[in-house]
């Protein structure tokens, strides 16, 4: 059976333009789940920092979440911090 999203890797680069539009009307600050080679922002968290551990506190946050088995994981931190008032934006592939 082929799969249409097959790959390597969890961790998809969200494509620039929709990161760049979503990044004018939010004016993100850090990107709480990403890599060297993916991240959109300066500001980031990775693997050996573990965005999932740290405060979001006062951040406003973009998420794209490694799809593998810990997606519900980083779904349930997002809804979390921006229950605290975080402002949370996330890229969710069904």
């Amino acid at each position: 059976m082929n799969v249409h999203f097959s790959s390597k890797t969890d961790e998809w680069m969200t494509p620039r333009g929709l990161f760049l539009s979503l990044n004018k009307e939010f004016k993100l600050e850090r990107d709480v789940c990403a890599t060297m080679e993916n991240t959109q922002l300066p500001r980031f968290w990775h693997k050996s920092n573990d965005g999932l551990k740290q405060n979001w506190k006062g951040l406003r946050c973009w998420m794209n979440p490694p799809y593998g088995g810990h997606t519900g994981k980083w779904i349930k931190k997002a809804y979390e911090e921006s229950c605290k008032g975080n402002t949370v934006v996330c890229l969710i592939v069904s």
